[in-house]
């Protein structure tokens, strides 16, 4: 009996932590089987009844034959302990173009773009790009104190989507030897990033990445899940894609599908130096025009990329609305006033219904996840009555990581 009582406690003690439930069982069996006198203060024989006095105990019932105990195997044990102190898993990331290793979530880290592989021993703590589609994208991802500088466009309102943001950091010119001057941890550059520059700055044993900025009407999601990883940000780069998801959805459900007779023929439309420019396809405005609900007239009609076109070709395209994606204080007013009085478009119905929109530029001409936004003033233009009382907010920056 002793050695029974004995065996119990120690498993009691050394173990309850780990399978509190199980040896409690076994403790009050126990206690019943040697009756009161056994129990201590940690494990009572039974719960006390609602009418006992405190410190009272309650004797088991003479009669009563406990079942002979049951002691969990330590190999159980063993798996139990593992399981609560084993930190839970990282979660699954999306393996987008350029990431090595995506179940790598740890560093050092690999990168491959078109400048081949780079490895990154820690998370880079000066960030410098060399295009403004980049520095949106990066200044949604990281806090400004991890930028080294960014260029003149970004902090310029005429161009930047994020010119408000970066009061804080430092402007620098492009050029090599002005990119050397920001030792900067990682290099960001483009597509359209001289191949000199890129060349001198890897020279210098600087890690170059260029991502492939693109087109695209869906803000870029790839190059965001790839510079998240990149920057060590994934957990930021999924929320803020899926928050451009979300906006993207908001959108679609709203509109109408494509082949619909209710979507709108649509062109986008600037003045510069007296040339009149559409963008047709393999654009970013045709996605957004498309992504709005609307069909572009000039990707319609067979154009590629931004040509420069007539007015009589524009009054051909016979557009039910016309955007003007440039200011007007940089010539939009006057483009306007153009449309509406040329005596080729009187009958073209976007001048009919007065359906002439000045948009702005940024939005439509960025390379970064803001375009979601020219996508929603788009839609809003072409569906007011399906967007009555949805409100539209810009993106916020990465204030503290």
């Amino acid at each position: 009996m002793k050695n029974y009582r004995d065996i119990a406690n120690i498993v009691s003690c050394r173990y309850r932590r780990h399978i509190a439930p199980i040896l409690t069982m076994i403790a009050i069996a126990a206690l019943s089987f040697c009756g009161p006198g056994d129990a201590t203060t940690n494990t009572p024989a039974s719960p006390p009844s609602p009418t006992a006095k405190a410190g009272a105990t309650t004797p088991s019932p003479a009669a009563t034959v406990p079942p002979a105990p049951t002691v969990t195997p330590r190999s159980l044990v063993a798996r139990k302990s593992e399981a609560q102190t084993t930190p839970a898993a990282a979660p699954s990331y999306p393996d987008v173009p350029g990431i090595v290793d995506v179940s790598n979530r740890g560093w050092p880290r690999e990168i491959e773009t078109s400048e081949g592989l780079i490895r990154l021993e820690a998370p880079p703590q000066r960030i410098l790009t060399y295009s403004l589609g980049h520095d949106e994208i990066v200044l949604s991802l990281v806090g400004n104190e991890r930028i080294a500088a960014v260029g003149k466009f970004t902090g310029d309102e005429s161009y930047s989507n994020v010119a408000d943001w970066v009061d804080d950091i430092p402007v620098y010119e492009k050029g090599a030897e002005n990119v050397l001057a920001q030792k900067p941890d990682v290099f960001i550059a483009s597509k359209f990033t001289d191949a000199d520059i890129v060349e001198l700055v890897k020279e210098a044993g600087i890690p170059v990445v260029r991502p492939s900025l693109e087109n695209s009407s869906q803000g870029n999601i790839p190059n965001i899940l790839l510079l998240g990883y990149l920057l060590g940000v994934e957990d930021r780069a999924l929320e803020l894609v899926a928050e451009i998801e979300a906006r993207l959805k908001r959108i679609t459900d709203r509109v109408p599908p494509v082949d619909d007779d209710a979507r709108p023929t649509v062109i986008s439309i600037t003045r510069y130096s007296e040339k009149i420019y559409v963008p047709g396809l393999d654009t970013t405005v045709d996605g957004i025009i498309e992504t709005a609900g609307g069909t572009n007239a000039a990707a319609r009609d067979g154009l590629e990329g931004i040509q420069k076109v007539s007015l009589e070709s524009v009054a051909a395209m016979n557009p039910d609305v016309i955007l003007i994606t440039q200011t007007g204080e940089s010539g939009g007013d006057a483009l306007r006033t153009l449309l509406l009085e040329h005596p080729a478009l009187v009958a073209v119905p976007a001048v009919v219904n007065d359906e002439i929109h000045i948009v702005g530029s940024k939005l439509f001409i960025t390379l970064s996840h803001w375009n979601v936004r020219g996508i929603e003033q788009t839609a809003l233009v072409l569906f007011p009555d399906r967007f009555a009382g949805v409100e539209f907010s810009d993106f916020e920056p990465y204030l503290t990581e």
